[in-house]
C-alpha cells in the first residue's frame, strides 16, 4: 500500500467518525421522528375457488380413473372439485374426476367406459376422458354422437408410465386435454351439478365415521375431522392418499344407493348401474347425516333432494359415491383417530 492510499484511507475514516458524532450531538438536541416511505406492495388478491365444474368458464372435463390396487396411488384425485365413485365388474370402484380451479398436469391412470358412466357425464354435461370401451359403451357413443376423448382415438392427450406395468400406466393431464379440445372445439355447455352450495341446515344424525363396504379391497371409509371439516378417505383399511401423499378430504359425501349387477357381454365381461327411477340417497356434511331422495329419468338428468329440496352442501370438493343397495352401510357417531398407512408409498407417475 502506497502512501497516497494510506492518506485516503485516514481521511475516509475521519470522516465516518464525525458524522457519527454530529448525528449523535443532533438526536439529543433536536428530538425528531423517524419516516421511512415504503414502495407500495401489491399482493395478489385471493384466489376465487370454483367448486362447481364450468363454474371457471372451461369446459367440464370427467376423466376416468382407475382404483385397482395396482393403480394405487393415483395421480391428481386430492384436487378434484367433483368425483363419482362408481362400481364396475365385481364391484370394483373407478372414479369420475373432475376439475375447478386446479388443473393438474398429471391425472390417471386412465382406463375404460361403462355406459352409466355415459350417462353420468351427459346429466353434467361434460366430456368423458376414457382409454376404451364396454360394447354397450362403444354402440351408444356411436349412436348417439356422444363427445368423448378416448385414448384409442386420440393419443396426443396421453402417454404412458413405464415405471408401471401396462394397463395400469395410462395418464393425461388437464393442460393436454384443453389443448385437445382448441385444436378440435366441442359444442358443450356444462348443465351444472345436482347440488347446491350454501349454509347446511343443523338437522340429521350425528356421523363421525361412515363406512361403505363394496368389497374386498375396495371398502371405504370416511372419517370426519371436526378441525378442518373435512372428510378423511380410507380405502381398504388405510388412508386415500394420492401419489403427492395427500390424503383425501372432501368436504362433503353423497352416497346414492343404486342397483348394480355384473353382465357379460360380446367382448367380456362388464356391469351396469340402473340409474332410472329414484332411491335412498345419504349426505355427509359438517359431520352430521341426513336422509333424502335420488331421482333420475330418461329425459331428466339426476336430482338430489332432502325434504323435496335440492340437497346443499357446504363449498368444496364433492365426492359421490354410487353405492349398491344390497351392500353393508354402516354409520358411526364416534370418532378413533386411526393409526394407519397408505397402501403404498406415493410415487409420482413421470409425465
Amino acid at each position: 500500500m502506497t502512501a497516497g492510499q494510506r492518506v485516503v484511507i485516514w481521511i475516509a475514516s475521519v470522516a465516518v467518525v464525525l458524522a457519527a458524532v454530529a448525528f449523535a450531538w443532533r438526536g439529543q438536541m433536536t428530538p425528531y421522528n423517524i419516516w421511512i416511505e415504503l414502495p407500495p406492495v401489491s399482493l395478489p388478491l385471493p384466489k376465487a375457488r370454483a367448486f362447481a365444474p364450468g363454474e371457471d368458464g372451461n369446459p367440464l372435463l370427467l376423466i376416468v380413473v382407475e382404483n385397482t390396487p395396482e393403480a394405487r396411488p393415483q395421480a391428481g384425485l386430492a384436487d378434484a372439485c367433483l368425483v363419482y365413485a362408481v362400481p364396475t365388474e365385481s364391484r370394483i370402484t373407478r372414479f369420475l374426476t373432475a376439475f375447478c380451479d386446479e388443473a393438474p398436469r398429471v391425472v390417471g391412470p386412465v382406463r375404460s367406459v361403462r355406459r352409466y358412466m355415459l350417462d353420468i357425464a351427459g346429466d353434467l354435461g361434460g366430456i368423458l376422458v376414457h382409454a376404451g370401451y364396454s360394447a354397450e359403451a362403444l354402440a351408444y357413443i356411436r349412436a348417439r354422437r356422444i363427445p368423448v376423448i378416448n385414448e384409442f382415438w386420440t393419443s396426443g392427450a396421453f402417454w404412458r408410465d413405464e415405471r408401471r406395468r401396462m394397463p395400469h400406466n395410462l395418464y393425461t393431464g388437464v393442460d393436454r386435454l384443453r389443448a385437445q379440445i382448441q385444436k378440435q372445439p366441442i359444442a358443450l355447455r356444462p348443465r351444472g351439478v345436482p347440488y347446491a352450495f350454501g349454509q347446511t341446515p343443523a338437522e340429521g344424525s350425528p356421523a363421525n365415521v361412515v363406512t361403505l363396504d363394496y368389497g374386498p379391497l375396495y371398502t371405504v371409509r370416511y372419517r370426519y375431522d371436526a378441525v378442518r371439516r373435512r372428510y378423511a378417505r380410507e380405502q381398504h383399511g388405510n388412508p386415500h392418499v394420492d401419489a403427492a401423499g395427500r390424503q383425501i378430504t372432501p368436504t362433503s359425501v353423497i352416497v346414492v344407493f343404486v342397483q348394480w349387477w355384473d353382465v357379460v357381454e360380446p367382448t367380456g365381461p362388464s356391469s351396469k348401474i340402473n340409474l332410472i327411477g329414484s332411491g335412498r340417497l345419504v349426505v355427509l356434511a359438517g359431520g352430521r347425516l341426513t336422509e333424502g331422495t335420488w331421482k333420475r329419468s330418461a329425459i331428466a338428468p339426476l336430482a338430489l333432494t332432502v325434504g323435496n329440496q335440492r340437497v346443499v352442501v357446504p363449498r368444496g370438493p364433492v365426492w359421490i359415491e354410487l353405492f349398491p343397495a344390497d351392500q353393508p352401510f354402516s354409520v358411526q357417531s364416534e370418532s378413533v383417530k386411526p393409526t394407519l398407512q397408505p397402501d403404498r408409498a406415493p410415487v409420482r407417475p413421470r409425465i
